[in-house]
């Protein structure tokens, strides 16, 4: 199961997905990055942290949403993986792909966004 929530920072919207992005739930999260990559035109961030498995389905609807972000200098971030997430990532050749971020913080200056807003966790 995956449920995703999305949370302002400042005017920055950060999509937070909790669970498994797996086959039953790739699709979902593809369609859930579609509409926030239609809805805004900054910068896409992700908050890993809640995510504790990713298969290639998983990996496939990342990759789509990135590639369609990229012809418009749009940046996604992933951030906050867990250690087996990044695992998958590094495997399989995402890391080269998808930029990582290890906290919000890192991933606002990946970004060149300033935090408004305080993150205390």
């Amino acid at each position: 199961m995956l449920t995703i929530e999305d949370t302002l920072e400042g005017d920055v919207k950060i999509i937070c997905p909790t669970g498994k992005l797996d086959t039953l739930t790739a699709k979902t999260f593809e369609a859930h990055l579609q509409s926030c990559v239609e809805d805004g035109n900054g910068p896409l961030l992700v908050d890993m942290s809640g995510v504790d498995y990713v298969t290639s389905f998983g990996l496939r609807s990342i990759l789509i949403v990135a590639k369609k972000l990229a012809p418009f200098g749009r940046k996604f971030i992933l951030f906050a993986t867990n250690p087996s997430v990044m695992d998958v990532l590094r495997v399989s050749g995402f890391l080269k792909i998808v930029t990582v971020a290890e906290n919000q913080d890192a991933a606002f200056d990946m970004a060149g966004l300033s935090q408004t807003a305080s993150s205390d966790p």
